[in-house]
């Protein structure tokens, strides 16, 4: 119960006395999505550091706090471009008879909820499914919700779509351009069980040196003037 003088003026209200970089804020919302469980401990330590003194701290690229900051940065944002690159969708019947589109996918981080409007938007007349261990995003062409995450096992296994994977991806890869480590690097291994066309990727490399050499031979024809009589 209030028990000071009725007339006693009304305490004054908090005013903001920090401010802090609009780019602090962008990466530290996609730096909250990482797994690595010092990151809250991080993203206070350099909120406190920017707001007592240290203003210009996200410029000083040597200092250990941001040297991480940025390194977690860059991680999550890999993992929303493997997401958005290897999901691959698979068709099931729903409830009313009708396709419902189911994917699996395995993140390196909390990237779900940041990364499912990508698909709203870009699939937005299908109806979907993105299971992963950690949380699951469903979309029903209008709404968007979340549910907790599924083992692999809860996923559906395959299709009639897979085979048109395989052929697209098989009719785009360019022999003359193999180079193993950099195509492992753009798409690690670890996402190979969960992608279709991942299983033709040993026979195309063994078969490019083969399939290079025609192409030349080809070439080598096309341009060589036939004997004229």
């Amino acid at each position: 119960m209030f028990d000071g003088p009725m007339d006693a003026p009304a305490p004054a209200l908090p005013t903001a006395k920090h401010r802090v970089p609009r780019a602090f804020v962008d990466m530290a919302r996609r730096v909250a999505c990482h797994r690595d469980l010092q990151r809250w401990a991080l993203l206070y330590r350099i909120l406190f550091r920017l707001t007592h003194g240290e203003g210009h701290l996200l410029n000083i690229a040597v200092d250990p706090d941001i040297h991480l900051l940025v390194r977690m940065e860059k991680a999550v944002r890999r993992d929303v471009h493997k997401m958005r690159a290897f999901v691959r969708f698979r068709t099931v019947t729903a409830e009313d008879g009708e396709a419902w589109y189911v994917a699996w996918f395995e993140p390196e981080h909390y990237i779900v909820e940041a990364n499912a409007p990508f698909f709203t938007d870009r699939f937005a007349s299908m109806r979907w499914s993105i299971l992963t261990p950690d949380r699951c995003a469903h979309w029903d062409g209008a709404v968007l919700h979340f549910t907790a995450g599924l083992t692999r096992a809860e996923a559906p296994d395959a299709d009639a779509v897979e085979p048109l994977w395989r052929q697209y991806y098989a009719n785009i890869f360019n022999p003359a351009r193999v180079k193993t480590h950099a195509m492992q690097k753009e798409m690690p291994k670890r996402y190979w069980k969960n992608l279709p066309e991942a299983e033709l990727i040993p026979d195309l490399i063994r078969q490019a040196p083969g399939r290079v050499e025609t192409m030349l031979a080809r070439s080598h024809a096309q341009q060589t003037p036939g004997d004229s009589k």
